[in-house]
């Protein structure tokens, strides 16, 4: 007995398309890894309590309105609420980039540093006498007009 042509056809286009398909498929990420970020965040959010949390919220949207002095004494507030969070002294270092204050700016660089611990070092990522030249480097060229 033999098999109608189209129905052979049909049967091999509907495996190659099957096996088109899943062969494309994106890597799965393991469940425990969404969870474990989900938890981290979870667990940052919870030590940035409420009335820091309003106070970080008021800097950002007074940032936004570029009332940088006000700004800043929100962010201070929430920074003083919550002295183990680093989000208030991301707040405190865009306003010292938007009023060009490199000491306060450092300063809060140092501080995110200090409660992040060391960065994880990249594909990309320079011995820190190359990032200290590159640095200077840029300190000292004078600003374009």
């Amino acid at each position: 007995m033999t098999r109608p042509r189209s129905l052979c056809c049909g049967l091999l286009l509907a495996t190659a398309t099957f096996l088109g398909c899943t062969a494309k498929d994106e890597p799965r990420v393991p469940l425990g890894r969404i969870a474990d970020s989900m938890l981290a965040r979870q667990q940052a959010h919870a030590l940035l309590g409420p009335a820091a949390k309003a106070a970080l919220d008021s800097g950002n949207v007074l940032f936004r309105k570029k009332a940088y002095a006000e700004a800043l004494g929100q962010y201070r507030a929430a920074a003083a609420l919550a002295p183990q969070h680093s989000a208030p002294l991301f707040g405190i270092y865009m306003v010292a980039r938007a009023t060009n204050n490199r000491a306060m700016a450092d300063s809060a660089l140092d501080g995110i540093r200090r409660r992040s611990g060391p960065l994880p070092a990249g594909p990309h990522a320079l011995p820190d006498t190359a990032l200290r030249r590159m640095h200077e480097a840029l300190r000292r060229k004078p600003a374009s007009s």
